[in-house]
């Protein structure tokens, strides 16, 4: 199997906000940042979900419908597949056992298989609709976030098996750890994020976010200890992590699925699905600037960075939108033959 590069573009003038202020200060701001995008054509049909950079084993993780993808991450080719899945969302890798994990919203099941070859090893119940996953480094633990039961399936990768469930208020979304016992994870429904002791293995709280929509994405400062949450009305919001207070929030693009923090660069890629990612420079603990809009594939929505060369990720389809139906949000299918990777390069 290989990948086929379909283009690259440069894109230095697509800004919105070239010149934004920090927020809370009027300090004038450097041109945006250059910024190159990358398509690398993959086969099947369909839109994918979330993605996994991991460079423990060299491989991203490249959720798609029924299948995931593993490439290369610094070649960025194909060299096995997980297939027989149904509705593939999230992969956490756990390094001490060499496997890998693959949420399967279909059959309510975390599947196990090996990162090198794709062969599956075994599927794991979980509770409904599984979707976001990650490996929580105090624990050693695969934590399985279910969408539809509002908890969070426990697995132990050395046993290949769920050993149990942490309860939660409301629907999760998407999940950062800080290695230390602490996960947090966005409550969509709630406007919160959930904090779990994954030391205990409990619920501990509920951090609102005030003047947040729908949070769905989230990203983790692990310096600074600052969670940012992608909002439904199109605003970041900066919250500390140990104490929950809101710090500042920032202005973003339409329904933000995905976000990412580059450390070394100090510089938040906020993938909305309206075609425009928000690009945010750090400047401090609770001061952002917006570096820009980037003009992108519409339904980019899912990010992942590789922290070494500060590639950012995602994937995407030429849609296809079912007939409008009153009162109903509706998703876009992917026309077939159009999947593709989405590789965005800092200048």
């Amino acid at each position: 199997m290989r990948a086929v590069l379909l283009c690259s573009t440069v894109a230095m003038a697509l800004a919105a906000c070239n010149s934004s202020a920090v927020i809370g200060s009027s300090a004038p701001q450097p041109t945006a940042a250059q910024m190159r995008i990358n398509r690398v054509a993959l086969p099947g049909d369909g839109r994918g979900d979330f993605i996994t950079a991991d460079a423990g084993t060299n491989r991203l993780f490249v959720t798609h419908s029924g299948r995931v993808h593993i490439l290369d991450l610094k070649s960025l080719k194909e060299l096995a597949e997980v297939t027989g899945l149904t509705d593939a969302h999230g992969v956490a890798v756990d390094h001490s056992t060499g496997r890998a994990f693959v949420t399967d919203s279909g059959p309510n099941a975390v599947v196990m298989f090996d990162p090198a070859s794709g062969r599956k090893l075994k599927s794991i119940p979980a509770g409904t609709k599984p979707d976001s996953i990650l490996l929580d480094p105090a624990s050693g633990k695969v934590l399985a976030f279910d969408g539809g039961s509002s908890e969070v399936t426990i697995v132990d990768p050395s046993r290949g098996a769920a050993i149990g469930r942490v309860k939660l208020p409301n629907n999760p979304e998407s999940a950062q750890a800080d290695g230390k016992g602490n996960v947090w994870v966005t409550m969509e429904d709630a406007d919160a994020i959930a904090q779990i002791d994954t030391k205990q293995m409990k619920f501990v709280r509920a951090i609102p976010l005030a003047g947040c929509d729908g949070p769905a994405p989230l990203a983790f400062d692990a310096a600074d200890r600052v969670l940012f949450s992608g909002c439904g009305n199109k605003v970041m919001m900066v919250t500390d992590a140990d104490s929950g207070k809101t710090l500042t929030s920032v202005p973003i693009g339409g329904d933000p699925d995905g976000i990412v923090f580059d450390a070394a660069k100090k510089r938040l890629f906020v993938a909305n699905r309206d075609g425009g990612w928000t690009i945010v420079d750090q400047q401090g603990k609770d001061r952002y600037s917006v570096d820009q809009t980037l003009k992108i594939d519409e339904y980019a929505k899912t990010v992942a960075l590789d922290p070494e060369t500060h590639r950012v990720f995602s994937s995407t389809a030429d849609l296809v939108w079912p007939k409008p139906v009153p009162g109903k949000k509706l998703l876009p299918n992917g026309k077939p033959g159009t999947f593709r990777l989405v590789v965005v390069s800092q200048g």
